[in-house]
């Protein structure tokens, strides 16, 4: 099979996500591309029910990778594309999805732009609920990355802002630099970003967002995202990689040549430096609300008094109008001892 595109597709177990994925790739406007599903020591008939549910004229396009024992995320990839050797390659796992014009887009962009290693476009962020079946409901949407308007090497390095469900890689250039690494656990497309970057300039189409990447509210390492479900080992990973290079580094013949290692030496102090500010900020933001609380307590207190006071003065004169005779009988009880003597002097 040949085709202009190959579409990896990595799974394990879920069926419904796997319906959706391909349903995602069906619905291409593009359609010179191969699909190959990389069964990561999952069910075999259940990968094979959701492939034989598809069309005639996608089915034809899929073949089923399936390894016997789980080679993990990160090597699964690689597992796809051995299987597969076209210009481009796209990473579409079973839980993400593309708009209809994503390859007819990026596949363009390739073939305009040759000294690009890749290309990607803005992404939107699906946070989704997982129900009992498997399928999912959406909650909100949110653009990533609104500040970005490229990808660069340079930011890169602080941080992965671009998810592969993104991405249109060029084939040739993935060869050279290296593909994913599956020694990692998790990580593995932002080391491959960086070696990517740091040879070929990749493209970015900035207009609206043309992948989806999806998060779900579950901590089940079977049905979740690994940056929630194994956030621990995106931290230990991200350090791993940084200490790889910065060892490379270290053991050149030549320790003042450039590196990347040096630079991401600098990135990750960078990165730490922003977020004890984010945590600062934040602190002074909890604080200024602590505040602003303790000013809404006090005027609600002090509105509350108000209005006492006003129904006190309020009930006050609503008394001195029943007994419009008050003033009057505080008269006559001044006057009493004067009658009392007079009558007295009477009888004498």
């Amino acid at each position: 099979m040949s085709a202009t595109v190959t579409v990896v597709v990595r799974t394990r177990n879920r069926p419904a996500m796997l319906t959706r994925a391909l349903g995602s790739i069906g619905s291409q406007t593009f359609t010179d591309y191969e699909v190959v599903i990389v069964n990561d020591a999952g069910d075999e008939a259940e990968v094979a029910s959701v492939v034989d549910a598809q069309d005639a004229e996608l089915r034809a396009k899929i073949q089923v990778v399936t390894n016997a024992v789980s080679k993990g995320r990160e090597a699964a990839l690689d597992c796809g594309l051995q299987a597969s050797h076209n210009r481009y390659y796209a990473v579409h796992d079973d839980d993400d999805s593309w708009h209809p014009e994503f390859l007819a887009r990026t596949v363009a962009y390739l073939d305009e732009h040759p000294d690009a290693g890749g290309v990607a476009t803005r992404c939107e962020i699906i946070r989704e609920r997982v129900r009992a079946d498997g399928t999912c409901t959406e909650i909100e949407r949110e653009v990533l990355s609104t500040d970005m308007y490229g990808l660069s090497l340079v930011d890169m390095m602080v941080e992965n802002y671009t998810p592969p469900i993104s991405q249109l890689i060029r084939r040739e250039v993935a060869d050279r630099v290296g593909h994913w690494d599956g020694s990692l656990q998790t990580q593995a497309d932002w080391d491959f970003n960086l070696r990517l970057l740091a040879d070929s300039p990749v493209g970015f189409i900035d207009e609206g967002p043309l992948a989806f990447w999806h998060h779900r509210d579950t901590l089940d390492p079977s049905l979740g995202n690994s940056i929630v479900t194994d956030a621990y080992l995106h931290t230990w990973d991200n350090l791993h990689i940084r200490d790889r290079y910065l060892r490379a580094m270290l053991a050149t013949e030549d320790p003042s040549s450039p590196h990347l290692g040096q630079a991401l030496l600098t990135a990750e102090y960078y990165r730490r430096t922003r977020e004890e500010l984010l945590r600062v900020d934040s602190g002074m933001h909890s604080s200024l609300n602590l505040v602003h609380v303790n000013l809404l307590n006090t005027m609600k207190a002090l509105h509350q008094e108000v209005h006492e006071l006003r129904e006190e003065v309020a009930a006050l004169r609503q008394e001195l109008e029943d007994k419009p005779t008050l003033g009057e009988s505080l008269r006559s009880a001044a006057t009493a001892p004067t009658r009392a003597a007079r009558r007295l002097f009477k009888r004498g």
